[in-house]
């Protein structure tokens, strides 16, 4: 079974229902995939609404530093002025979700967004097996 690390953006508004939204959009092309945490931005870490999404899909979240997101923006494919205004990277989720999967890591879904617009996901496929 092929491993997922799933990156997630969103506002500080967002709800939990946004989040859980966003990673539905980006997982309905790879069900099959065995998702083995949700990798944030460490200041999004104890965010309401992504424990309440955490929580619900039973997935472990997986703390991301600034310095890894703008490290692995060289391989990051969307490119957000909003998202490079605040935090130095093309998309949070995807940079998340590389710097989350670990070297060898492979971006197999690219940002989506979710109905309301409040949160993003992407999704980064494991080379190396992460705890």
């Amino acid at each position: 079974m092929i491993r997922l690390i799933i990156g997630v953006g969103f506002q500080d508004h967002a709800s939990a229902a946004s989040i859980t939204d966003a990673i539905a959009i980006a997982r309905q092309t790879l069900p099959e995939h065995e998702v083995t945490a949700i990798a944030v931005p460490a200041d999004k870490a104890r965010h309401p609404a992504l424990l309440g999404a955490a929580g619900e899909l039973g997935w472990p979240v997986m703390t991301i530093d600034p310095a890894s997101l703008r490290a692995i923006d060289t391989q990051v494919i969307t490119r957000s002025a909003v998202s490079l205004a605040q935090r130095g990277v093309g998309s949070v989720c995807e940079a998340a979700a590389l710097a989350g999967a670990g070297r060898g890591a492979q971006l197999v879904i690219c940002r989506v967004i979710s109905a309301d617009r409040r949160a993003t996901a992407a999704a980064a496929r494991c080379q190396e097996f992460w705890p």
